[in-house]
């Protein structure tokens, strides 16, 4: 049949296939292989997922039952269901050195399409994988000195040279760690690099003298990467660096906010601050901003509170529909749906381990971590 239909047809009829249908197919024949591997129909494929919900979905990392171990679930985007089957991360690139040593802290640095970047916490070890075609590739560690700390990390697309990116923000510091962390941001020498996947290389970009706040990963907007950053007058602001022209914005935080942490909230920068109710801290609450702009102050906009009932044993970990946010339940690491307009919370029944737990939007692609170019997501 390959043979008697036009391969423009042919090509038709695969656009509508799941990735895991066309990981298949490329055993049918030569011509499939070739077909299904080649960069126009991997780009075609891609633009047709991005008008197909049904290949979008939303990734849940955490620990499994016996905390020894970091798998990944996926659960449907539109109607919320996990999937039954589980996937560790890929062990074998971040097996610690050290015998007897415990085992790396693996975050989830962001996702863009079908690309999923993993980092292990307080090391230069960097991985690309593509969870559905299983591929994975190794990031050459970055250029630095003799110590180094990865202390802010992005990941996303760069539209105008088809190009996937790796930001790191490194700080260079003593041997002597608590050295390090006793230091003014003043103190510190930082550098800013930026990995390209199409290369394979490192190069260092310039940037404002900043330190990176750990209160969570990157606000990924469409070739934007945003972080909570401060500087050495302990001013906060939103760091913004645009993939493609490789610039940074700042954006100064409203006034008399406090914990915060960057979330995504339709295709903008959402925060979520962490607000005493009394002068004691005795009962608390979120809210919720969005920026209408980024680099303009006044275009923060509050949307909504959440609490003070919900807010001390509930820990935000993104947005999904209408406003409505995901939260995880601290002491037992359920996952709740959180409806503003009705202030009600929905048991997803999906549990994890609080502490451990990444969601983030993952779309089943069939984008290479061997350098294809491909369109944004």
């Amino acid at each position: 049949m390959a043979n008697e239909l036009p391969e423009d047809l042919v090509t038709q009829i695969l656009l509508w296939l799941p990735v895991v249908s066309l990981l298949r197919f490329k055993c049918v024949c030569k011509s499939w292989y070739a077909l299904i591997t080649h960069q126009n129909f991997v780009r075609k494929h891609l633009l047709h997922n991005n008008n197909n919900n049904s290949n979008t979905h939303l990734l849940l990392k955490t620990s499994n039952k016996t905390m020894d171990d970091y798998v990944v679930s996926t659960i449907s985007y539109e109607e919320l269901q996990i999937s039954p089957l589980t996937q560790p991360l890929p062990p074998q690139y971040f097996r610690n050195d050290e015998p007897f040593g415990e085992k790396y802290s693996i975050s989830v640095v962001g996702s863009c399409n079908g690309l999923v970047c993993l980092h292990a916490y307080d090391t230069l070890k960097v991985v690309i994988w593509n969870p559905t075609t299983r591929e994975t590739k190794v990031v050459p560690e970055s250029p630095a000195g003799y110590c180094t700390r990865i202390q802010g990390m992005g990941f996303g697309f760069d539209a105008k040279t088809n190009d996937y990116k790796i930001i790191h923000f490194v700080s260079m510091y003593e041997p002597n760690f608590d050295d390090y962390v006793m230091k003014d941001v003043k103190e510190i020498i930082y550098q800013k690099v930026v990995y390209s996947l199409s290369t394979d290389s490192w190069r260092k970009v310039d940037g404002p003298q900043c330190f990176i706040s750990e209160t969570g990963p990157m606000a990924y907007t469409t070739g934007m990467g945003s972080w909570l950053a401060y500087d050495h007058d302990r001013d906060s602001f939103v760091l913004s660096f645009d993939m493609s022209d490789e610039v940074f914005l700042k954006t100064p935080l409203p006034d008399n906010v406090t914990e915060q942490s960057l979330f995504v909230l339709n295709e903008s920068i959402a925060m979520v601050a962490l607000m005493p109710v009394d002068e004691r801290w005795r009962e608390i609450r979120y809210d919720i901003w969005l920026l209408l702009k980024v680099g303009v102050k006044d275009s923060w906009n509050r949307l909504f509170t959440i609490g003070p009932s919900f807010a001390r044993i509930h820990r935000p970990l993104g947005f999904w529909k209408n406003d409505t946010m995901f939260l995880n339940k601290i002491d037992n690491g359920q996952l709740f749906l959180y409806d503003p307009s009705t202030k009600q919370m929905t048991d997803l029944q999906i549990h994890g381990h609080s502490n451990s737990m990444q969601l983030v939007t993952y779309m089943e692609t069939l984008v290479s971590v061997k350098g294809g170019n491909e369109s944004e997501e």
